[in-house]
C-alpha cells in the first residue's frame, strides 16, 4: 500500500468504500457548497489516483491525479486538491504535490499540470512555491501543439480564464 508518514500528517491512497463520506465532508467544508463539492467527490471516485491526507485518523485533505499520454510523453495532472479549512497552512497541499509528483515520476511523466480559478490566490500561491509557472491557454497551444494541448485541456476540464499551472518533472 502506498503510504506516508510526516510527523502526525498520514498520506494514503484513498479507500474508496470506507473514506468517500469523508472526503465529501471536507470537501463541503473546503469549498463551502459550491459545484466543485460535487465534482472533487466524484473526481475521488474517479482519477487514476486518489491520495488523502489523515491527522489522528481523520481526513483532512485529498489531492485527485492521473497522467495523460502526450506526443512529447507523459505528463501529470493534479485534478482537485483540497484541505480542510481549519488545517490548511500547514504543509499539508505542500505534501499532497510531493506525493502526487513522486507518483507521476514513478510513471515516467515529464510535467505536472494543474487548474486554479484566477481569484484562487492561496492555490496559486501554494503551486507557485512548488516551483509551478503559471501559463496562458496560448503558450499551452505553442509548447504542446494544437492536438495535444487540446488533449491536456479537455482532460483538465479547462474553463476560459482558467490559470493553468506546469511544473517540469526532469
Amino acid at each position: 500500500m502506498e503510504y506516508w508518514k510526516f510527523g502526525d500528517l498520514i498520506i494514503r491512497r484513498i479507500d474508496k468504500r470506507k473514506d468517500i463520506k469523508k472526503v465529501a465532508r471536507v470537501a463541503e467544508r473546503a469549498f463551502r457548497g459550491k459545484p466543485d463539492v460535487y465534482w472533487a467527490t466524484v473526481g475521488a471516485l474517479r482519477a487514476q489516483r486518489t491520495y488523502v491526507a489523515e491527522i489522528n485518523g481523520e481526513i483532512v485533505g485529498v489531492i485527485e491525479i492521473e497522467t495523460i499520454n502526450l506526443s512529447s510523453g507523459k505528463h501529470g495532472h493534479i485534478g482537485y486538491i483540497f484541505v480542510d479549512p481549519d488545517y490548511q497552512r500547514r504543509g499539508i497541499g505542500s505534501k499532497l504535490i510531493d506525493v502526487a509528483e513522486w507518483f507521476f515520476k514513478s510513471k515516467g511523466a515529464i510535467k505536472a499540470w494543474a487548474l486554479t480559478s484566477p481569484e484562487n490566490i492561496p492555490t496559486r500561491r501554494l503551486f507557485a512555491k512548488k516551483g509551478y509557472i503559471e501559463m496562458s491557454k496560448a503558450e499551452v497551444f505553442k509548447e504542446l501543439g494544437e492536438r495535444d494541448a487540446r488533449k491536456l485541456l479537455r482532460r483538465m476540464i479547462y474553463w476560459e480564464g482558467d490559470v493553468i499551472l506546469k511544473k517540469e518533472l526532469v
